[in-house]
């Protein structure tokens, strides 16, 4: 297996393309995990993500580990030329995942070859540990979680909305104050993409 290829955003969509164009070809067929936001009644900004994406020129493929099997999951996610996983509570994705068992399947695709975008949750969940977001998001609103422990796709524990546009800056600034001396962070603004491919991590306009 070779150094897996992600993006992983704060917000805007726009990279989209610039990322996944030399690695896909134009169009595809995009996995869309919403998981993170389906404890949430509001989920108008998925609706807006599955737009810009379809504008984009992809085909978008819901994907659900909380809606169907692990068989279903593992069959579906072979069919895809990448995948999104969507923001919300990064604990209650978290826990999903682990719960379905989706965890895995999605480190082993994505270290197989499957390009990773990832927003705000979905980009903090690939880091070693999610401890650190929990100024960010609630805890308490997870799928049972018996660990924080990421999916360790990147090195950095990625800090989503750096700017405080979610929450305001006063917990981004505490858990930089809390945890940068015990957890690798990467603070991601809103106009930021980090882009890691080859082992190496850049950050791009967003």
């Amino acid at each position: 297996m070779g150094e897996p290829d992600l993006l992983l955003l704060s917000r805007w969509l726009t990279p989209v393309p610039q990322f996944l164009t030399p690695l896909i070809g134009r169009g595809g067929r995009v996995g869309y995990v919403p998981t993170a936001s389906s404890i949430y009644p509001d989920q108008d900004w998925l609706d807006l993500e599955r737009g810009t994406l379809r504008d984009q020129g992809y085909e978008v493929v819901e994907l659900d580990p909380e809606a169907e099997s692990r068989a279903a999951f593992a069959r579906r996610i072979e069919a895809l030329d990448a995948l999104f996983v969507a923001g919300g509570n990064v604990f209650h994705l978290l826990g999903a995942l682990r719960l379905s068992g989706a965890d895995r399947r999605i480190v082993d695709s994505v270290r197989g070859g499957l390009p990773y975008i990832g927003v705000s949750a979905g980009a903090a969940v690939t880091g070693p540990d999610i401890a650190p977001l929990a100024l960010l998001d609630d805890p308490g609103e997870a799928a049972p979680l018996d660990s924080t422990r990421g999916l360790d796709l990147v090195d950095v524990t990625v800090i989503p909305h750096a700017e405080g546009t979610v929450g305001g800056k006063g917990p981004v600034d505490a858990t930089r104050e809390r945890f940068a001396g015990s957890h690798r962070l990467h603070f991601l603004r809103d106009d930021e993409a980090l882009v890691v491919s080859g082992g190496i991590a850049t950050v791009i306009p967003g």
